[in-house]
């Protein structure tokens, strides 16, 4: 038997976890993960689990209950993937990163157990995430499944509601190339006689049956719980235990809305004795979601988000003719995209963009940016251009801008974690510039 690693900084660790793990290394299966998980005893939590899976959409489920919960007075703990900045984001206590200390101490609690039985990067960082939730007392813990659902690693915890947000077509590799075949994966999450939140009424046919096969409790989007866009929010009711809960003029924050009524559906069916309508609105009021179009800049018009399949950039393009409604002249884009995503349809979605600016991103995933312009539109090639480094689009890009312009940075998590690791210099050449 191999000794355990052990070392004093976060740093050390990281290092560590991405040699023995490789990060982009994928091997589907619970058997192993939960080999661990029995010897610390994390196979089950101390409290409610609401987990949720789907294509796009988990961030902001996760985000939205987590702002409920502490906007009630609950404590709630949360685990999400990939993080932009930071590792520590992947892990939070009441909207909070986690600290390199308690990451630390949930790293060496796993290494001393994991001996000899290998484990992925995401599994071991699931196991650090079930371990430090062991050691609060919590009232909520949001699970996001970070591949599919059925053989992700946080399925070994059953969740008392299961949410699913949109069934599309990405990392077909692993989940399947049809949508049926996508949808059997994410509907692994579900458990018999448990709740499951359907958010997207689209997917109603996909998810059904395996309802019916599991012997779910389904709860459907504008059937068993409603919602609507008004002028300034959006609106909810839905009946639960025999009593209509409705609210109106919530705050959307520009987020999807089916994705903030299937969170507050999910909080209401576990904690339907304590929801207010006040705390509804502080919570969403306050729901701050990092790199799901995200306002970096008002003046001039900065946004980020993390669009890398086809339907979240089609959602995408749909907030930016949004803009265009609202006065915005012209959008500029700086994509930056792996080259494992379906690159041609993700561009083609994006009709509202009016200038390209395309950037390279590094690693053996990442895709040149003389790539991605010979992959647009070919009426979209004339006003594009190619550049090695983030920051060289965006000088271009502030040379040629208008008064009444809409940048948006968008295409990866890599790419908007590049932008938001350089927004801070990149605001000192606006202010030395104007």
């Amino acid at each position: 038997m191999s000794a355990s690693p052990d070392f004093d900084t976060l740093a050390e660790w990281i290092a560590w976890l991405e040699q023995a793990h490789p990060i982009h290394h994928i091997e589907l299966g619970l058997s192993r993960i939960k080999q661990v998980a029995e010897r610390l005893d994390l196979l089950e939590l101390n409290c409610p689990v609401i987990t949720v899976a789907g294509t796009n959409g988990k961030g902001t489920v996760v985000a939205a209950l987590e702002s409920i919960a502490i906007e009630h007075g609950l404590c709630v703990a949360s685990y999400t993937s990939p993080h932009l900045l930071k590792f520590n984001e992947r892990i939070k206590f009441d909207g909070q990163s986690v600290t390199d200390a308690e990451l630390v101490s949930g790293f060496k609690a796993i290494a001393q157990q994991q001996q000899d039985i290998p484990l992925t990067y995401f599994e071991f960082t699931t196991l650090v995430a079930f371990w430090l939730f062991k050691q609060r007392s919590l009232d909520l813990v949001a699970l996001e499944v970070g591949l599919g659902g059925r053989m992700d690693a946080v399925n070994i915890i059953d969740p008392d509601v299961a949410v699913i947000t949109s069934i599309g077509l990405d990392h077909v590799a692993w989940l399947g190339d049809t949508l049926e075949k996508v949808a059997h994966e994410k509907a692994g999450i579900m458990r018999a006689q448990t709740p499951v939140v359907i958010a997207d009424p689209a997917t109603d046919n996909l998810l059904l049956p395996e309802v019916a096969d599991k012997q779910a409790i389904s709860y459907l989007a504008q059937d068993d719980y409603l919602f609507r866009e008004a002028d300034q929010g959006w609106d909810f009711k839905a009946e639960i235990k025999g009593k209509t809960y409705s609210f109106s003029d919530l705050p959307n924050n520009d987020l999807l809305i089916s994705n903030l009524a299937a969170a507050l559906q999910a909080f209401t069916l576990l904690f339907s004795g304590v929801v207010s309508e006040s705390a509804l609105q502080l919570a969403f009021q306050k729901l701050q979601f990092v790199g799901r179009f995200q306002y970096l800049s008002r003046e001039p018009l900065v946004i980020v988000d993390v669009a890398h399949n086809p339907d979240s950039a089609r959602v995408l393009n749909e907030k930016l003719e949004q803009l265009k409604h609202r006065g915005v002249e012209r959008v500029s884009a700086i994509c930056g995209m792996l080259k494992d995503k379906d690159i041609t349809s993700c561009l083609a979605h994006c009709t509202a963009v009016d200038y390209w600016y395309c950037i390279d991103l590094s690693g053996p995933r990442g895709a040149k940016a003389d790539e991605l312009v010979e992959k647009l539109p070919e009426f979209a090639r004339n006003n594009a251009k190619s550049y090695h480094l983030l920051v060289d689009a965006f000088e271009d890009y502030w040379q040629h801008q208008l008064q009444n312009e809409a940048l948006v940075v968008f295409g990866s998590f890599v790419t908007v974690g590049l932008m938001l690791e350089t927004w801070d210099e990149l605001k000192q050449r606006l202010i030395t510039s104007a």
